[in-house]
C-alpha cells in the first residue's frame, strides 16, 4: 500500500460572479499539467461553489506544487476566490500544518487505501 498520497480537496467561491475565473482556471490546469507535480489535477462547479480536487505521489511533489503555487499563483488565486474549505489527506509535516493553517486548513489522516 503506498501512503505517501497527498490529497488536496478544497471548496471556494468566486468572489466575481462574471465567470472571468474560468479562463483563468482552465490555464492553471494546464500549467499544472505541464509542470507535472500533481498526477490529478481538476475543478468542478455547481451553484456557485468550485471543488478542486488535486493529488500528488507523495508530499515532496506536494511540495513543489505548493512553492510554485506561493510563489505564482496564490496572490491573483486568492483575490478570485473566497476559500470555504481546505482540507489535506494523507501525511504532512510540520512545514506543511504551519504554511496551510492560516488558511484553516484540516488534516486527515490516511487509515487506509489503495491505488491501481
Amino acid at each position: 500500500m503506498n501512503n505517501e498520497v497527498i490529497g488536496i480537496n478544497i471548496t471556494m467561491r468566486p468572489i466575481n460572479k462574471d465567470k472571468t475565473w474560468i479562463e483563468f482556471i482552465e490555464n492553471l490546469v494546464s500549467i499544472n499539467q505541464d509542470k507535472g507535480n500533481a498526477f490529478l489535477y481538476e475543478y468542478y462547479e455547481l451553484n456557485g461553489l468550485i471543488h478542486l480536487h488535486e493529488r500528488f505521489e507523495n508530499l515532496k511533489a506536494y511540495k513543489k506544487h505548493l512553492d510554485f503555487f506561493s510563489a505564482e499563483v496564490a496572490d491573483k488565486f486568492l483575490s478570485m476566490f473566497e476559500l470555504v474549505t481546505l482540507d489535506v489527506y494523507g501525511e504532512v509535516d510540520k512545514e506543511t500544518k504551519a504554511n496551510l493553517a492560516e488558511l484553516n486548513a484540516n488534516f486527515y489522516s490516511t487509515i487506509a487505501r489503495y491505488r491501481l
